[in-house]
C-alpha cells in the first residue's frame, strides 16, 4: 500500500512540475537566468504554471474514482492528499505574482504595487480575481465553522475560480505571453484546462447521471443513547456489495433535511442486504436526523474505504476505537461470527464515561460466541487516557501485533507515535481518517 501511495505522489509531483521541464527544454531555460530580473521573472512564470497544474489535479482527486482510491489506500487518504495538494497549489500560486513584481524592487516599488492592482488589462484582472477567490474559499474551509451543506455549496465555486485562472493564462500578453515561455505553451494550458474542468464537471454534473446511486428505504430507526441513533436501510432492488469497515455516501430524501449526501460508516457485516449505520448528533446535519421517518427514500453511493479486516499474519490484531469511532469495529466484530479469527483480536473501546458506550451488549454477545475476540472497555475519566502501556498489559508484546485505529485525532496520534517508537512497522498500522463526519 505504501508503495502504491509513493507511486501516486510521485505521479502527482511529476505531472505538476512538467511545465518547469517544458520551460527548461522547450523555452528559454538557463539562457534566461543571467540576472536578478530574469531569474525572478522566470520563477514567476514557472510557479504560475505549476500551481495551475496542481489546482487541476485537485479536481481529479475529488472525483472518487476507484483506481485513485486504490492507489492512496482509501478515499479518506485521497481527501487528505486533496487537501495537501490544494494548500500547496495556493502557496505556489501566491508566489506567482510576488516573483513577477520582485524584479521592480527595490528600484521601483510604486510600479510593483501597481502591477498587483486591478487595471485595464483583463488578462491580469482575471488572475487577481482567481487568486482572491481561491484565498476566500480556502479561508472558509480552514478558519470558519461554516455548516457542511454551505461549505459544499461554496466549494462548487472552485470551478469558477479555475475558469478565471485559465482566462488569465490564455489571455496574458507582453513579456509574459505564452509564446515567450515555451513552445507548445497553449497546448499544455489547454490540456491542464481539460483535466481540471473535465474532472470538475464529472464530479458536479456527470457522475450521478452516469452511475446511478442504489435505492434504499429507511427500514427502522432506534435510539441507542440521547444523541446516538441506529438507522437501518433496506434495498429497493439489488443491494450493494461491501466489506465490513467500509463507508457509503447517503442522501436522505426528506423535506426537512438538506439534499446533499453525507458519509457514514457501515455497521453491518459484509454484504448484508440491510445496511446499518450508527449516527451521533455531532453537527447540524446529524442532529436533524431525528426528522427521518420509516419508509423515507434513500440513495446510497459506494462503498468506499479500505479500513477492513484482513488476514493478519501477526500474533494478534489490536483494534482501538474512541467514541463514535466504534462504528467500523461493530461491523468488523460482527464479521468474526461468520469468519472466526485464527489469532486473538482485542477491541479497546474508550469513552469518557460509561454512559457514552454504545452497542456494548451486542459486542459482549460476539465476545461470548467468538473465543478469540476480547472486548476491553476503557473509561478515560476514571482510568485516564488509553495508552500503549495500558494496551501492552493486556495484549503482551506490542511489536508482533497489527493495529487498527478509529476515533479522535489526538488519541490516534498518541498511540501511533508510541507504536512506531516500539518498532512496529508502519504497514501494520491501519487508520480511519474521516474526521469531518
Amino acid at each position: 500500500m505504501e508503495i502504491k501511495k509513493l507511486i501516486g505522489w510521485s505521479a502527482i509531483l511529476l505531472i505538476s512540475f512538467t511545465p518547469a521541464a517544458l520551460w527548461y527544454f522547450l523555452g528559454a531555460g538557463s539562457n534566461e537566468l543571467h540576472n536578478y530580473d530574469e531569474i525572478t521573472h522566470s520563477i514567476g512564470e514557472i510557479t504560475g504554471l505549476v500551481g495551475m497544474t496542481m489546482f487541476a489535479l485537485t479536481f481529479v482527486l475529488s472525483t472518487r474514482i476507484r483506481f485513485i482510491e486504490d492507489i492512496f489506500g482509501g478515499l479518506d487518504k485521497v481527501y487528505i492528499a486533496h487537501g495537501i495538494l490544494g494548500g500547496t497549489a495556493l502557496i505556489i500560486l501566491l508566489s506567482h505574482p510576488i516573483f513577477l513584481v520582485l524584479k521592480f524592487i527595490p528600484e521601483n516599488v510604486k510600479q510593483a504595487a501597481i502591477y498587483l492592482l486591478p487595471s485595464s488589462y483583463w488578462s491580469v484582472n482575471f488572475g487577481i480575481l482567481a487568486l482572491l477567490g481561491m484565498i476566500a474559499l480556502v479561508y472558509l474551509t480552514l478558519f470558519t465553522k461554516i455548516k457542511y451543506h454551505k461549505w459544499k455549496f461554496t466549494h462548487e465555486f472552485l470551478g469558477l475560480v479555475f475558469i478565471l485562472a485559465l482566462l488569465h493564462i490564455f489571455l496574458v500578453r507582453g513579456k509574459v505571453s505564452g509564446d515567450d515561455i515555451f513552445k507548445g505553451y497553449y497546448i499544455y494550458a489547454s490540456a491542464v484546462g481539460l483535466i481540471g474542468l473535465g474532472s470538475f464537471s464529472y464530479s458536479l454534473f456527470l457522475k450521478n447521471r452516469l452511475f446511478k446511486a442504489a435505492k434504499y428505504r429507511v427500514a427502522s430507526i432506534r435510539k441507542l443513547k440521547d444523541d446516538v441513533y441506529e438507522i437501518k436501510l433496506a434495498p429497493e432492488h439489488k443491494p450493494i456489495s461491501y466489506k465490513s469497515g467500509q463507508f457509503i455516501f447517503v442522501r436522505f430524501y426528506n423535506e426537512r433535511l438538506p439534499k446533499e449526501s453525507h458519509p457514514f460508516t457501515i455497521a453491518s457485516r459484509s454484504n448484508h442486504p440491510i445496511i446499518k449505520i450508527i449516527v451521533k448528533a455531532l453537527g447540524d446535519f446529524t442532529s436533524r436526523l431525528t426528522e427521518l421517518k420509516v419508509g423515507d427514500y434513500v440513495s446510497v453511493e459506494g462503498p468506499y474505504g479500505r479500513f477492513s479486516v484482513k488476514n493478519s499474519k501477526k500474533a494478534a490484531d489490536v483494534w482501538i476505537a474512541g467514541g463514535i469511532g466504534i462504528t467500523p469495529f461493530i461491523s468488523m466484530a460482527e464479521e468474526l461470527r461468520f469468519n472466526p479469527p485464527k489469532n486473538d483480536v482485542y477491541l479497546f473501546y474508550t469513552c469518557r464515561t460509561s454512559d457514552e458506550f454504545v452497542c456494548v451488549d451486542e459486542l459482549r454477545k460476539i465476545e461470548a460466541e467468538v473465543p478469540k475476540f476480547h472486548l476491553v472497555l476503557w473509561e478515560s475519566k476514571k482510568m485516564g487516557h488509553l495508552t500503549l502501556e495500558n494496551i501492552a498489559r493486556i495484549v503482551g508484546r506490542v511489536r508482533d501485533k497489527e493495529y487498527y485505529l478509529c476515533g479522535p485525532s489526538a488519541m490516534k496520534r498518541s498511540i501511533i507515535k508510541s507504536v512506531l517508537k516500539n518498532g512496529v512497522k508502519k504497514s501494520l498500522i491501519h487508520v480511519e481518517e474521516f474526521e469531518f463526519r
